[in-house]
């Protein structure tokens, strides 16, 4: 039982918003409004509202009659997210690698070494605090925020690609070389890497998420206006 929330709508859609970006909550999940209202211990009234708010954020999707439900994000949308990245993060990599430190290398070798032993469920978060050591010294503050909400977006679907596939140990790898190429200032290779290694990714991932939604028949149990979307 989940301990009792105030009746703020913004707490109640960050706790929402969490689930649903970790994959505790799958895509075209119900989401009964009561249910939730008596496991938080508030009216249905902030639930409704924290609903309508994620919503707007395209997490959530209502549909006549049924209520509301996890959106499903299109594969075509996930692969824009990457497209995005491998636009974005080359050049915060080039702005950042002429003034990264020491501590900024032993930041990233932490990182990297935190990620040998972990389970699925920590990687997304991690990868995301290792590309963010290794484009902090960039000082571009805005684009990292913008950057960390693309992360945070296709961290649940980056999940399902990793149950299915070996890709942690690609991952490491590139992950080891580009910290090398760092290090040595070498802007062109580490671009290079990066940029690869960002769209490889993003085609697997896509691969995996749309086998695994065929393999669950996602598609054919979705209202109409789900499927619409996931297309």
């Amino acid at each position: 039982m989940t301990e009792a929330l105030s009746a703020a709508p913004n707490q109640i859609a960050a706790l929402l918003r969490q689930r649903i970006l970790s994959g505790a909550y799958p895509d075209g999940m119900a989401l009964r409004q009561e249910p939730l209202a008596t496991e938080l211990g508030c009216s249905r009234i902030p639930v409704r509202e924290a609903l309508r708010q994620l919503e707007a954020e395209g997490l959530v999707v209502s549909i006549p009659r049924r209520g509301a439900m996890v959106a499903e994000m299109p594969v075509d949308r996930i692969r824009e997210s990457f497209e995005l990245r491998s636009v974005i993060e080359p050049w915060l990599l080039t702005t950042s690698i002429p003034f990264m430190q020491e501590a900024d290398f032993d930041a990233a070798a932490r990182i990297i070494e935190e990620m040998e032993h972990m389970m699925i469920d920590g990687w997304g978060e991690a990868n995301w605090r290792f590309h963010k050591a290794l484009y902090a010294a960039s000082g571009k503050a805005a684009s990292l925020e913008m950057l960390e909400k693309i992360h945070e977006s296709i961290d649940r679907y980056l999940r399902v690609h990793l149950r299915l596939t070996a890709g942690q140990d690609k991952a490491r790898a590139d992950h080891q070389l580009l910290l090398s190429l760092c290090k040595a200032k070498d802007i062109h290779r580490a671009n290079a890497l990066l940029t690869g290694h960002i769209l490889d990714v993003a085609d697997k991932l896509v691969e995996s998420v749309a086998a695994a939604r065929d393999l669950q028949g996602d598609k054919s149990n979705l209202h109409p206006a789900l499927r619409a979307r996931a297309r």
